[in-house]
């Protein structure tokens, strides 16, 4: 039995005068957006979002100590997720099958 290893990593597409494209692997990713999250787990954004409010998904909103609303509504910074969370949820939900 062969067990499939997903890594996430930053890429460099590379567009030559010749019209080939060179596609090379830059460097491992250690935090994601939703955005980046959602397309690795193929689900939308607004799952990953509900994923990380439950305590599924591990990451922090950078700006949120900074900014205390005025309203007393939560922050709505941008979520950065840490990669290695998202690619064990992946494998965890890949095992059972279920989300």
């Amino acid at each position: 039995m062969t067990e499939q290893l997903t890594l996430a990593w930053d890429t460099e597409i590379t567009r030559h005068a010749d019209n080939t494209v060179t596609l090379r692997a830059a460097r491992p990713l250690h935090r994601m957006s939703t955005r980046q999250a959602a397309r690795l787990l193929g689900c939308s954004e607004w799952t990953v979002g509900k994923l990380y409010q439950r305590g599924v998904l591990s990451g922090w909103k950078p700006g949120a100590a900074a900014t205390k609303r005025k309203d007393g509504r939560a922050s709505n910074a941008s979520i950065v997720l840490d990669a290695g969370g998202v690619l064990l949820y992946k494998q965890s939900v890949s095992r059972s099958g279920v989300y």
